[in-house]
């Protein structure tokens, strides 16, 4: 990968938080917070509304780490991506209707040759996520690997 864009960062993202779409996730990933799911449980609840859960930082986060996927000039070899690590800081609660903006800055890219010999690319990112009230909402460090070729391959 192209280590002349480690510190770049990528126009922001602008995702509105939808109820439904809130429930969506919630269903999908087998949630059954009454705050996701029940629009009156919600609006009795501290927050007045449904929330997101927290992993929902990958939906409204997936715009720019496609922007990153498609960026030619980082070089990467997207069909030998595999997911490594991710980590979440939360701050205010998702509501639904909230505006998020993220963005996304390419944080490092290193690599380590594995105990076959292949040589693993690694790269980290950092996303910023932002409500309508420029309000943190998350950051997000996301680590890609990309897998050397085997001997063999």
């Amino acid at each position: 990968m192209n280590r002349e864009l480690i510190g770049k960062e990528y126009p922001a993202v602008e995702y509105e938080v939808g109820r439904e779409k809130i429930k969506e996730y919630a269903m999908a990933t087998f949630s059954e917070n009454p705050l996701y799911l029940d629009p009156e449980f919600a609006r009795e609840s501290e927050y007045g509304t449904v929330v997101a859960p927290p992993t929902f930082a990958a939906v409204y986060s997936a715009d720019v780490m496609k922007i990153i996927v498609e960026d030619r000039n980082l070089g990467m070899k997207v069909p030998r991506i595999v997911h490594g690590e991710q980590k979440f800081v939360f701050g205010e609660v998702v509501r639904a209707g909230d505006l998020v903006t993220t963005t996304v800055k390419i944080e490092s890219i290193s690599q380590k040759t594995n105990r076959a010999g292949a040589i693993n690319e690694f790269l980290v990112i950092k996303t910023t996520s932002l409500n309508q009230n420029e309000q943190t909402v998350c950051e997000g460090t996301w680590t890609l690997i990309e897998r050397g070729k085997q001997s063999n391959e």
